[in-house]
């Protein structure tokens, strides 16, 4: 595939707007018993928060998490002066993974001051300082402290939130949602990412999702050069991998079976994923590499973009584009693939007009996550499909 600087160029993503949309009627939050929330308080002291990270049971380097150890050294170090002079922090928030890793903790919030912790006590390579109380220790690193201060930051107590495994999937993501309220927010992507790294008991001894986790399974795709040749996207905070699960979400569930709010459709949609066998996993991704081929040589470098209307439209990627393309091109067989390839002209000019009428528009645009958008979009590009498949 021969390509241009322009198509080197990483596409924006589209911000349309999307769930704010949607009115309360139409986006109803997720229905589950409250009984079934289970998470315990415990008061552990810093010494054991600090043995659990050196053994790997608080894991501060998860893929998802990508944004820790930002703080500036005045600010980990105010938060270290706040320890010794016995100042309440706020507590911390893990989730207890399931499957084979469940002795690991995930930091639902908390992140950057754990690693601050690190950087004091573990690595002793923070040297404090704009400290405003315990000026006398500005300078200094936490060998150099004495004794009894080193022992004050052992003892020191924290009040940390553990969520139990026992608590279901989709409560805990919803969990997830309501604590991670701080300055570095995950993205959904990130959240469904570190909820499904591991595989529930039942799926263990199964030859599901290929031996790995559905994080695992997106990773994969979206690191396949099929996928990176066609989308160059910021990968930064998981963008491609999203995509990637609107296609799979799709294509497990008809859009006709479509519920709002659309993050817990792609919540569920991973979790789908669990249920998926080798063949199942092996014909969905042939169908996107299919997809993603025909629709490059449909649309060329306006692929999934409304800039094939011309000048004033910039290239940014559609997500609502995207998903509703390949989940359409990717089941046709050959000879209907063909038959799109022939009328290559006169399926664009169809799709241009699709984009010039305001409901079509408003579906990729506007409110996407609305089931009535949702159809709408996949009724219009499904109509013009089967027009020039035959």
């Amino acid at each position: 595939m021969t390509t241009t600087d322009k198509d080197d160029e990483l596409m924006e993503i589209e911000e349309g707007e999307n769930d704010e949309d949607v009115t309360p009627d139409d986006n109803p939050s997720p229905a589950f018993n409250p009984r079934k929330i289970d998470i315990t308080a415990e008061q552990n002291s810093l010494s054991t928060i600090l043995a659990m990270i050196e053994d790997g049971t608080i894991d501060l380097n998860p893929e998802f998490q990508r944004k820790g150890n930002l703080w500036s050294e005045t600010s980990m170090s105010r938060l270290i002066e706040s320890i010794l002079l016995q100042v309440p922090i706020p507590a911390f928030y893990f989730d207890a993974s399931e499957g084979a890793n469940d002795e690991r903790w995930l930091v639902v919030d908390g992140l950057q001051r754990l690693w601050t912790l690190k950087n004091f006590v573990i690595e002793k390579g923070l040297v404090l300082r704009d400290l405003t109380l315990l000026t006398d220790l500005n300078g200094k690193k936490f060998d150099e402290l004495n004794i009894n201060l080193q022992r004050r930051m052992q003892r020191y107590q924290i009040t940390t939130y553990l969520i139990k495994p026992n608590t279901p999937k989709i409560v805990r993501y919803d969990i997830f949602r309501r604590i991670n309220t701080g300055g570095l927010v995950l993205t959904p992507q990130e959240i469904r990412h570190a909820l499904s790294q591991g595989r529930p008991a039942e799926y263990l001894k199964k030859e599901y999702l290929k031996k790995s986790s559905p994080a695992e399974y997106l990773k994969k795709l979206s690191e396949d050069e099929r996928f990176k040749n066609v989308i160059r996207v910021n990968d930064k905070r998981m963008a491609d991998r999203e995509l990637i699960l609107r296609y799979l979400a799709f294509s497990n569930k008809h859009h006709t079976k479509y519920q709002p709010p659309f993050a817990t459709f792609l919540d569920e949609g991973m979790e789908n994923l669990y249920e998926l066998n080798n063949q199942q996993l092996d014909q969905l991704e042939q169908n996107l590499w299919k997809a993603l081929e025909i629709c490059q040589y449909l649309f060329g470098e306006h692929i999934f973009s409304k800039s094939i209307l011309g000048s004033g439209n910039r290239r940014k990627l559609n997500t609502a584009l995207f998903e509703v393309w390949t989940v359409l091109i990717g089941p046709l067989s050959d000879g209907e693939i063909n038959n799109l390839k022939s009328n290559k002209n006169d399926l664009i000019k169809d799709f241009q007009s699709c984009l010039k009428e305001d409901n079509f528009y408003r579906s990729i645009y506007a409110g996407t996550a609305r089931k009535d958008a949702v159809f709408t979009r996949f009724q219009t590009i499904e109509s013009l499909i089967n027009k020039y498949k035959q």
